[in-house]
C-alpha cells in the first residue's frame, strides 16, 4: 500500500512537467494556414470551438447514465450504450467523478437528448477546448452554446 503512495508522490511532479502549457499569444501573421480539399487556405485558430461534436460513448460499462444535471444526484433520463455516438454541445462544471485515480469535473451536455454525461465516458472529440463551456456562472468559458 505504501508503494502506491511512494510512486504517486514521485511520479506526480513529473506529470506536471509533462503537461502542456499555453504558448504566449502569437502575432496574427504567425497563425498557421490550413488548406481544405478545394485548396482554399484558412487560418487555424488556437482554439476553435465547434458545436456540436459527435462523440462516442466509452468506458468499461455497457451503458452510461445521462442525467438531468451535471452531478450523480440528478435523475437518470437515459442510458447510453457504449460504442454509440451522440452530439454534445458544451461542457458544464459539476460534481467531480474519480475513476481509476483520474478525476473529471466536466459534464458534457447533449442538446438532442437534453441530458449530461460525465467526461470520463465520452471520446476525445469532446473536450472543453473543442466544445466550450455551457455558459453557467461556474464555467471558465461562458460562451453561449446555443447561438
Amino acid at each position: 500500500m505504501q508503494l502506491k503512495y511512494l510512486l504517486t508522490g514521485a511520479l506526480l511532479p513529473l506529470g506536471l512537467f509533462a503537461s502542456p502549457t499555453p504558448e504566449p499569444e502569437a502575432a496574427a501573421e504567425a497563425v498557421p494556414e490550413v488548406f481544405d480539399s478545394a485548396g482554399q487556405g484558412q487560418s487555424l485558430n488556437e482554439r476553435a470551438i465547434v458545436r456540436p461534436q459527435h462523440c462516442t460513448i466509452i468506458g468499461d460499462s455497457t451503458y452510461v447514465n445521462c442525467r438531468r444535471g451535471p452531478a450523480t444526484k440528478w435523475s437518470v433520463t437515459r442510458r447510453l450504450r457504449r460504442g454509440e455516438a451522440y452530439d454534445f454541445w458544451c461542457v458544464r462544471s459539476g460534481e467531480c467523478v474519480t475513476i481509476d485515480g483520474f478525476r473529471n469535473c466536466g459534464w458534457h451536455f447533449s442538446r438532442q437528448l437534453d441530458c449530461y454525461v460525465n467526461g470520463h465516458y465520452t471520446s476525445n472529440a469532446c473536450t472543453l477546448a473543442r466544445l466550450g463551456g455551457c455558459g453557467g456562472a461556474d464555467d471558465d468559458d461562458a460562451a453561449d452554446p446555443f447561438p
